[in-house]
């Protein structure tokens, strides 16, 4: 690493302040100036920010299992199957169709998702990939035909990838359920027909659709959203409403998988998608299958870290985050980083030194595996991350150069659900559509809103697609290849049971929000209600600007300022369900930014 020969900048202008404060810096062993540097950061800064204490009354605890989505209702479907003797398997798939009624502006039978399971009686972890596919006739130069909307990898037809979500959630049922598809079914087909209250989120979902919807050209291009979804009347929030998705859903309760790929339901889905210039073929759907994967792991002190291979970058990214901050505790800070404060500057500028060229390495390196060369074990090794370690400043960030030389992509309208179980089983999964409300294509019969999952791939390779973002060449369209995802599901094991579990929905947010949700539990000694609740921060690498939610923003904007740091408030970053096992009991908690709410018996 480089020496600085003295204290400079920031930190140097921080010394006065600490006889000011009655405090004292305290060098251990023969340490660097910059280690020093450190210190005196995380005296200053902890002094100043560290967070109160949590609040008196203790998280709720359950014996049996625990379940939090991110609807009330999703979490209550997934505790009926565990009380009528179910799996978690079985919970996630009851969840997962639960979602596609409660939640359709971000996730369902239109999309595709990431599972990961871990199995305490055969000491065994699963990952389930039912990402969606390009389809066959799909190519990389498809987006550059002259005279097509700039919104093409976005908005209709071309947008869609084919859908993996039913083949994934029948896939996790047949094969490590233990229930009939109609029982995990049921929950889902009842609400579709008695109907549910319309929430808060809901009707913010609904609402930014509808203003795009203003535009008459808009409204032409997907008159079916509105009709299926009411988006251009949008009742109030406790209205209650019916789902247009029963009839397929019974359909998929009798007759399964096929009942979606094939038949009238799979012939509708393409001649929607051919109609609106979409590539998609019968053929297509017929072949959409689930890859089993093995889980990438890595350790976070005593506990293995299970988490999602490529195509999700989530697992990658999460893992080399970790080992970074392992190298930095190794030479700088021996007591941990959570000596330096929950949510100090300090503190946070490891954390966004270390995300910061997590997703450099994403944007370069990473895509669907089965298609690119990704050097996965390099990434995830520890000797990788000491070497990334040593270029971390301690005393000021770097230029967006010295991490790495292309940009990462977006997504954004996604479902996360985390289970955890009394025998030590747990499933994390996160599905999606990609943005809210995918590419605003609804199959008129049977209301399925279909993914625009396309958008997710390098569209234009080296040039900056809709987000302005520039994507590398292992992320290019091919005829069945997966994009690019930042989905995270992760489950953290000690002693051959689960003891954490967590995921997030948000885009790249995922991937930050993780990280921080499992660093508050387990580095911070938090409850998964308060490691989820409090703001957190997010840095991509570009665009050069970390984001920092309220009221947190506020408290340490200066000081990180200081460190070269472009901070912007963001009111909310991603959001996260998350799953603990104490040694009394079982806890989850579902992020009140997306107004959910775990349950548990």
């Amino acid at each position: 690493m480089e020496r600085d020969s003295e204290l400079t900048g920031p930190a140097r202008d921080l010394i006065p302040s600490l006889s000011d404060r009655g405090l004292q810096v305290v060098r251990l062993k023969a340490v660097l100036p910059r280690c020093c540097c450190l210190l005196v950061m995380a005296t200053v800064f902890c002094s100043a920010t560290r967070l109160a204490p949590a609040a008196d009354q203790r998280p709720v605890l359950w014996e049996h299992a625990a379940v939090a989505a991110d609807h009330p209702l999703a979490s209550q479907a997934g505790v009926e199957i565990l009380q009528d003797g179910g799996n978690a398997v079985d919970a996630a798939v009851a969840v997962g169709f639960a979602l596609s009624v409660l939640r359709p502006a971000s996730s369902g039978l239109g999309g595709g998702g990431f599972m990961v399971i871990w199995d305490a009686s055969k000491q065994q972890s699963i990952a389930l990939d039912y990402r969606e596919r390009a389809p066959l006739a799909a190519h990389r130069d498809m987006y550059l035909k002259a005279g097509l909307p700039a919104d093409a990898s976005r908005r209709g037809g071309l947008a869609v990838a084919v859908p993996g979500h039913v083949a994934g959630l029948c896939h996790a049922l047949e094969k490590y359920g233990t229930m009939s598809l109609p029982r995990v079914l049921a929950p889902a087909i009842r609400m579709a027909q008695d109907g549910v209250l319309l929430d808060t989120q809901e009707v913010s979902s609904r609402t930014s659709i509808a203003r795009s919807l203003r535009d008459p050209k808009l409204r032409q291009r997907f008159p079916v959203l509105n009709d299926r979804y009411a988006i251009a009347h949008i009742p109030a929030a406790v209205s209650r409403i019916t789902s247009p998705l029963l009839d397929v859903l019974e359909l998929i309760a009798t007759r399964g998988r096929d009942a979606f790929y094939t038949g009238d339901v799979a012939a509708r889905i393409v001649s929607k998608v051919r109609s609106s210039g979409g590539l998609m073929t019968l053929n297509d759907l017929r072949q959409m299958d689930v890859v089993e994967r093995r889980p990438l792991t890595g350790a976070l002190d005593d506990l293995t870290v299970v988490t999602m291979p490529p195509p999700s970058s989530g697992g990658v990214a999460l893992l080399e985050c970790l080992n970074i901050l392992r190298s930095l505790e190794q030479k700088h800070v021996t007591q941990g980083v959570e000596s330096l404060g929950h949510n100090s500057p300090a503190y946070l500028h490891l954390l966004t030194e270390a995300m910061k060229h997590a997703f450099a390495d994403r944007a370069e390196h990473l895509g669907d595996a089965d298609f690119a060369d990704v050097p996965v074990e390099t990434l995830i090794s520890p000797a990788y991350a000491e070497k990334l370690a040593g270029r971390v400043h301690l005393n000021r960030t770097g230029k967006p150069e010295e991490y790495g030389r292309f940009r990462a992509p977006d997504d954004g309208g996604t479902s996360h659900f985390s289970i955890i179980d009394s025998q030590g089983n747990a499933v994390a999964c996160t599905e999606t559509i990609n943005t809210t409300y995918g590419s605003w294509l609804v199959e008129p019969k049977y209301g399925i809103v279909l993914n625009n999952e396309m958008d997710d791939f390098a569209a234009r390779p080296g040039v900056p697609n809709a987000f302005g973002l520039i994507q590398s060449e292992s992320n290019t369209v091919a005829p069945r290849k997966k994009p690019l995802s930042s989905m995270t599901p992760t489950i953290l094991v000690r002693d051959g049971k689960a003891v954490y579990v967590a995921g997030a929905s948000g885009g790249p947010r995922i991937i930050s929000t993780t990280l921080q949700v499992l660093l508050n539990m387990t580095r911070f000694g938090m409850s998964a209600d308060r490691a989820v609740e409090l703001p957190r921060i997010h840095h991509q690498w570009q665009p050069d600007v970390l984001f920092i939610e309220e009221p947190l923003h506020d408290r340490v904007r200066t000081d990180l300022e200081k460190l070269g740091h472009t901070v912007r408030l963001r009111n909310k970053l991603a959001v996260c369900q998350s799953a603990a096992r104490l040694p009394d009991g079982l806890t989850a908690h579902s992020d009140s930014r997306k107004h959910g709410r775990a349950a548990g018996f």
